[in-house]
């Protein structure tokens, strides 16, 4: 998040700052993705001594012109973030914990496969452009899922197990990003 300091102007004229409110009205988007979008750095903001966000108006005016690719990045970030945040809330619930499955991979093996799924739902987030484009995501995603398959293969992991992990994440990133969309 970018903070502006005005300590050195106190008079602020109020009609250059926007409320979260009439920020995200003119983007047609909603707050928590404009926090999000402010949080990330993609528009600055100001907080009140209260700690309400403050958004400059030309700033979000550009924003709001800006090529749709720009904005369509934002909102992708803004979905995967929130997917992200769902997936590990519930790896972190004590059901998940205990399954043999996830149990069965010893953190180094986590820490990769927790990269390959940052990668494959950033994939799935891009999935809708033009043709071409897609054809080399499938690709990538095929890539990264022989290097799941061979990742658990080579770490003794069950073929049930496996494909339990695939089932869960599976239908984690799916309703997180269905939800989002």
């Amino acid at each position: 998040m970018v903070e502006i300091q005005t300590s050195n102007n106190p008079i602020v004229e109020k009609s250059q700052w926007l409320s979260l409110r009439d920020a995200c009205r003119l983007l047609d988007v909603s707050n928590t993705t404009l926090r999000q979008w402010a949080d990330n750095g993609y528009l600055r903001v100001y907080r009140t001594p209260g700690g309400h966000r403050r958004f400059l108006r030309d700033d979000v005016e550009s924003f709001a012109n800006a090529p749709e690719q720009a904005q369509e990045q934002g909102r992708e970030d803004a979905i995967e973030d929130s997917a992200l945040r769902k997936i590990r809330r519930s790896l972190s619930r004590n059901d998940v914990v205990k399954q043999s499955w996830y149990q069965s991979v010893e953190e180094e093996g986590k820490d990769r496969m927790r990269l390959f799924g940052r990668r494959l739902l950033s994939l799935l987030l891009q999935e809708s452009g033009p043709r071409r484009r897609r054809q080399e995501l499938l690709e990538e995603a095929h890539m990264l899922g022989r290097e799941y398959g061979t990742e658990m293969s080579e770490r003794g992991v069950s073929l049930k197990d496996t494909i339990e992990a695939f089932v869960f994440f599976r239908t984690m990133v799916l309703d997180s990003t269905n939800s989002g969309a």
